[in-house]
């Protein structure tokens, strides 16, 4: 009589290595069909688990889906820093900085694609528990980016009406609209490509010789 075949068993890890092998099932699935196909048991499927093993890392889908929020989110706000960190004139001249800064971003997020899929999913998408938790990591990536135009707008003598937070939301809009464009469509939105439109926004375009438009067009040209 032919023997059963024996039973697979989940390789032993420690628990810190199993909450995070299962945050990565996680994050897998979030990427692949949005955070509604998450559950406990598509996560043991993916981690190669069983149900039980998941329960003990986490105690619920809610709590599964926050820290999975929670670590993506500090990985986000790293690569941001990084991104800052190699140009260290950013805030006395962020303008000028910002093609440079934008390279070294986006091929942040082009080495953690799930990752910056998460947050960009559309806050409908998202569990009503967890959008605070996002709406708050959006924020959170933005105040580099705030801080350093509004040092940058304080040393301008023909800045006065610029508003820093708005200036902020739009050129945070700008750049999440080309790391978007990176993520879903890499062969056709290359960084160059994208890097290319910033140099001409920010440091090539014509400014007009006067009149109110010129202060509106000279507000990222010194």
């Amino acid at each position: 009589m032919p023997r059963a075949p024996k039973r697979k068993y989940a390789r032993r890890l420690q628990p810190a290595d199993r909450r995070e092998q299962l945050l990565d099932a996680a994050l897998r699935i979030v990427a692949e069909a949005g955070f509604t196909s998450v559950s406990i048991a598509a996560v043991a499927e993916r981690g190669g688990v069983t149900r039980p093993v998941v329960y003990d890392s986490f105690s619920s889908r809610d709590e599964l889906l926050e820290a999975l929020i929670e670590r993506e989110t500090a990985r986000m706000a790293a690569a941001v820093a990084r991104s800052t960190a190699t140009t260290p004139d950013f805030g006395s001249a962020a303008p000028e900085q910002l093609p440079a800064m934008l390279g070294h971003f986006l091929t942040e997020v082009c080495s953690m694609p799930d990752t910056w899929r998460l947050v960009y999913f559309p806050i409908d998408s998202v569990p009503l528990v967890l959008r605070d938790r996002l709406t708050a990591a959006r924020d959170e990536l933005r105040a580099p980016l705030r801080q350093a135009l509004g040092g940058w707008l304080t040393e301008q003598s023909d800045a006065d009406g610029v508003d820093p937070d708005v200036l902020a939301q739009v050129v945070q809009c700008t750049i999440q609209t080309a790391a978007g464009l990176v993520l879903d469509h890499p062969e056709q939105f290359g960084i160059d490509r994208i890097l290319a439109l910033f140099d001409y926004l920010f440091l090539r375009a014509p400014v007009p010789a006067s009149g109110p438009s010129a202060l509106r067009h000279s507000v990222f040209r010194r």
